[in-house]
């Protein structure tokens, strides 16, 4: 099976400015992540599919709260099944070669706008593909 990534997308960025009296207490820095394998609805294309990232980001040192949702595409020479998006193709490989992506995206985001750039932390996906599966069959 040939596999390539096609495009990488940012759908959904904000970038909000936490008010003293808006921001609540939670620690200094604080970012949660999560991905999904899907395939894009109403594609009439069956060999793409997508590997969704979330993003969010609170810190209560710069007064900001952010989340970024991006979408990394990719096309397969084959048509994609339920198996394939539970398989470790799409759970493993797919948001290992997109992650990279969305990493540069987000941290070049809050450098841009002014803040401290954020290095998000490296992700193991073979640790997280059991957890993701659980996710995906319940």
């Amino acid at each position: 099976m040939n596999i390539q990534l096609v495009s990488t997308k940012a759908v959904q960025i904000s970038l909000d400015y936490l008010d003293l009296e808006d921001s609540t207490k939670f620690e200094d820095e604080s970012f949660s992540f999560d991905f999904n394998p899907m395939v894009a609805e109403g594609d009439d294309e069956s060999n793409v599919f997508l590997i969704v990232f979330v993003g969010e980001m609170k810190n209560n040192v710069e007064k900001y709260q952010s989340k970024v949702v991006f979408l990394t595409q990719f096309e397969v020479d084959e048509p994609i099944s339920c198996d394939f998006l539970e398989g470790n193709f799409a759970l493993i490989n797919a948001p290992a070669i997109g992650y990279p992506y969305f990493r540069a995206f987000y941290s070049n985001l809050l450098l841009n706008a002014g803040y401290k750039p954020f290095i998000l932390p490296t992700i193991n996906f073979v640790k997280l593909r059991d957890d993701k599966l659980r996710e995906i069959n319940q």
